[in-house]
């Protein structure tokens, strides 16, 4: 007899199998499993007419099912005291659509840390509340953010329930916070704003929540908040093995749900804008729009679906005193005044029942707010000359009192205003055509428009340049702001090439569109800095010398520019002149500012490469010093200074000094941005070089083949960097000893896609080549050393020419030993052998006569 988790799975696989089928060969499929196991086939026929139902209802009856199936009660064992795993549960502290959550303690040989683990509803068990489940766990694992709750495990119990481990949080709901410390209108503006970055972070990565409320925003004691349950969330691309889907919401809240919602319509970030107004609309006036307490699942679908919310002032009654001092006011008129205006458009704006007329994004309510906050116009309302004007005057009150010359000129300052209307509409129109685009690049990338691809960011790019193309002739100014912007995202993420491409055709249509000289200069440097990573020095150069024939001044972001691109070019003096003067030009500049960082950055980079590294270690410490004063304890900023900072600090005080250090950068980095990613990848090549230096051989392997990793995924396999780290992880496996294939196949895969690119990034192959064939000479294949030193058509000979003087007398004592090796002294030869020692005989008779020596400038 089979266990009741086998059967479970046995149940899964044929109602997955039974959804593919059409209804004549689903029958057939039911009768066949009936013949073997009548009760299999009854649980089967009631899965399927359930899931049936649950598709093709009506969105009212859909409504009635879920109301209904938050009451049933699990059944299970789960219970206080119960323990599985190093999983000990404590306390039920809350039930949902899907499933009960339970405080517990896991416990391990050295640690005990208190969690909370999500099991599925026995009641709910079938293959379509597994894949939602499976969903929630592949979402929590790729979202990385402090504000979000942090994915611990994800299992099994032995009976076969599923479940999810997350940090337990402890809390409370945002808005009993809020009140239990009578926060001001602008107090609870500021803690919403936390929430916005949340949830923008989950846009960013292709995640939309769909459950949004105050439940499932936790603030902690100190004021920090916690986005929990992403049992409903939507992923917009691929997330693991999950991708986006249509199916109709089976365990939204019905009274936080957008419109589109209960329809079954797109899910898009808009059903979170909406979600968002609710909770700030609660968390601002106290109560919902609308007392679902009271309603049906019918009534709660038509309002809001076609009422209109009303205003926030109108559901605060005349005697909620209470609720009143709970917001820092002492009569009730003050609280409804600082609800009315600004803060009452944005509210309806998000709840408006079109999602195409509510935010666009979270980064525009969040602008909103802030204006609302420094009392500037908001977005919704900067067309209203009247509006921008009691704004003005409201910044200035006193100001404004003081006389009638005053006055003057704040009348003068509101005709500059309607002036400017002019340029605001013509602004706003080429933003919404930029939007407009946009999203039909998202469309275009959409899975469920593409037969569920992949919809990465690389994906939008490329499905955005057919649109952007189209608009190159007829709207220019379009084009090159938009195309800059996008060359910016293609820089970020690796595709240089791309980027130099698209930054190019965003010059011309500047100049098309008439724009300033100004900008077209940064239009130039920025193809500069894209055709600099993708190794095309010559036409770097060429563009940040058009940049500086504009007549302006040279900017901060030219000399970085400038700076970097010598650099590459093995100018390292001129490369410290230029970014020395990029740090003085970006002194008064924010520590949030990017040009004053990583002008900083570069340049304690050049001064470690050029034996300054203790004035690299003294710049980065200032440099942390600058940024503490001015960014949080755990900001990013500082995390990268950091890790530059790891390689300084082993040059200067050794390996001994840099590895705890890095070990500690490495976690910080995995928590901030992730461990597939670039800087991941970066810190991981420092702990394994130190890891190495301090004699920690295997861990170093280990860490350089992690780095190597990040790299393959994040920018490619022919990328400099992931050369440079498959090279390295070579050298380490040779040294370590008894990994020969592996390392081989490693030199032989750097030296091939070297190939590829262009002269100017070759140079590291004159040390690559000597390195294997030195690998090769140890191990007695001398011909074989021959052979990757001279390369076919002599090519490597050919590069070798341009190489620095170490390198080449390196090169040329490499090569005498393997030439002898091979026998290319004897009198007698076969044909092969022949030609490859005449050959190297002429290579070296031709080079100048300098010493050899050792390199010691390992470009690896």
């Amino acid at each position: 007899m089979k266990s009741p988790a086998e059967r479970i799975r046995r149940l899964g696989e044929l109602f997955d199998q039974a959804l593919d089928l059409d209804p004549v060969a689903r029958e057939e499929l039911l009768e066949h499993v009936h013949s073997s196991d009548p009760d299999l086939a009854d649980e089967l026929a009631r899965l399927i007419e359930r899931d049936q139902k649950l598709l093709g209802s009506e969105p009212r009856s859909a409504l009635g099912l879920v109301e209904s199936g938050l009451d049933a009660r699990d059944s299970d064992a789960l219970r206080p005291g119960l323990s599985f795993g190093v999983y000990t549960l404590e306390q039920e502290i809350g039930q949902g659509g899907m499933g009960r959550v339970f405080r517990a303690t896991r416990r391990g040989a050295d640690f005990s840390q208190e969690v909370a683990i999500k099991f599925v509803r026995r009641d709910l068990v079938h293959p379509a509340l597994l894949r939602r489940f499976s969903t929630e766990r592949a979402i929590l694992a790729a979202l990385d953010h402090p504000s979000i709750s942090r994915l611990i495990d994800a299992n099994t119990t032995p009976d076969g329930t599923p479940y999810v481990v997350m940090e337990f949080v402890r809390g409370q709901a945002i808005d009993g916070w809020a009140d239990a410390r009578q926060l001001g209108l602008n107090e609870r503006l500021a803690l919403f704003r936390k929430v916005l970055t949340a949830v923008a972070h989950a846009h960013r990565n292709l995640v939309v929540h769909r459950d949004i409320k105050a439940s499932n925003v936790l603030v902690s004691d100190d004021g920090e908040i916690k986005l929990l349950d992403f049992g409903i969330a939507k992923p917009l691309g691929r997330i693991g093995n999950v991708s986006a889907t249509m199916t109709m919401d089976r365990f939204l809240t019905p009274s936080s749900a957008a419109p589109e919602q209960l329809v079954g319509g797109p899910i898009t970030v808009a059903c979170d804008i909406h979600a968002l107004g609710m909770l700030l609309y609660e968390l601002l006036a106290g109560r919902l729009p609308f007392g679902f307490a009271n309603m049906t699942p019918g009534e709660i679908e038509h309002a809001i679906r076609q009422l209109p919310p009303p205003p926030m002032t109108s559901r605060i009654g005349d005697t909620d005193m209470a609720l009143v001092q709970a917001r820092g006011f002492h009569q009730l008129r003050e609280l409804r005044e600082g609800l009315r205006g600004d803060l009452e458009h944005i509210v309806q704006r998000c709840l408006r029942k079109r999602p195409s007329e509510r935010y666009s994004t979270v980064d525009q309510l969040d602008h909103d707010i802030d204006c609302v906050l420094k009392e500037q116009p908001i977005r919704e309302r900067q067309s209203d000359r009247w509006y921008r004007w009691r704004k003005f005057v409201s910044r200035h009150r006193v100001a404004s009192a003081l006389s009638a010359v005053l006055f003057l000129t704040i009348a003068t300052a509101v005709v500059a205003i309607l002036r400017q209307n002019v340029a605001i509409t013509h602004e706003r129109d080429r933003a919404q055509r930029a939007v407009g685009l946009l999203k039909s690049a998202f469309a275009a990338a959409n899975p469920t428009e593409v037969a569920g691809a992949n919809v990465t960011a690389r994906a939008v790019l490329e499905a955005a340049r057919p649109s952007l193309e189209a608009t190159f002739e007829s709207q220019p100014d379009v084009y090159a702001e938009l195309a800059g912007t996008l060359a910016e995202v293609e820089l970020a993420t690796g595709l240089s090439p791309q980027a130099s491409e698209l930054a190019e055709r965003a010059v011309l249509a500047a100049g098309n569109a008439g724009f300033s000289p100004a900008r077209i200069g940064s239009l130039l440097i920025l193809e500069a800095r894209a055709r600099t990573n993708a190794g095309d020095y010559a036409a770097a150069g060429d563009r940040l010398d058009r940049a500086a024939g504009l007549g302006l001044r040279p900017s901060p972001e030219w000399q970085l520019a400038m700076g970097v691109l010598c650099f590459h070019r093995s100018q390292r003096k001129d490369a410290i002149e230029h970014l020395e003067q990029a740090v003085r030009d970006t002194s008064g500049r924010p520590p949030s500012d990017d040009v004053a960082n990583m002008a900083r950055l570069q340049l304690a980079s050049v001064l470690r490469v050029t034996d300054r590294s203790a004035e690299a270690l003294a710049l980065l410490d200032q440099t942390m010093a600058w940024q503490s004063a001015g960014l949080e304890p755990d900001h990013p900023r500082l995390t990268l200074v950091r890790m530059y900072r790891l390689d300084a600090l082993r040059r200067v005080r050794g390996a001994a000094a840099a590895v705890p250090e890095a070990r500690k950068v490495v976690e910080e980095v995995d928590r901030i941005y992730s461990p597939n990613s670039t800087v991941a990848a970066q810190v991981r090549s420092s702990l394994g070089i130190s890891l190495n230096e301090a004699g920690k051989f295997e861990e170093g392997v280990q860490a350089i083949r992690e780095s190597l990793a990040a790299w393959r995924n994040t920018v490619g396999n022919e990328h400099q960097n992931t050369l440079r780290t498959a090279f390295n992880l070579a050298q380490m496996l040779t040294d370590l000893g008894g990994h020969d294939d592996e390392a081989e196949a490693l030199y032989r895969e750097v030296l091939q896609r070297s190939e590829l690119r262009t002269e100017e990034t070759r140079l590291p192959l004159v040390f690559w080549r000597s390195y294997f064939a030195r690998f090769l000479l140890v191990r007695k294949r001398s011909l074989e050393a021959l052979k990757i030193l001279i390369g076919p058509d002599n090519i490597a000979l050919t590069q070798v020419r341009a190489a620095k003087t170490s390198n080449l007398n390196n090169y040329l004592e490499v090569l005498a030993e393997a030439a002898t090796g091979a026998g290319c002294g004897k009198a007698v030869l076969a044909p092969e052998i022949l030609s490859w020692c005449t050959s190297a005989k002429e290579f070296m008779n031709a080079s100048p006569n300098t010493k050899a020596g050792t390199n010691s400038d390992n470009p690896g």
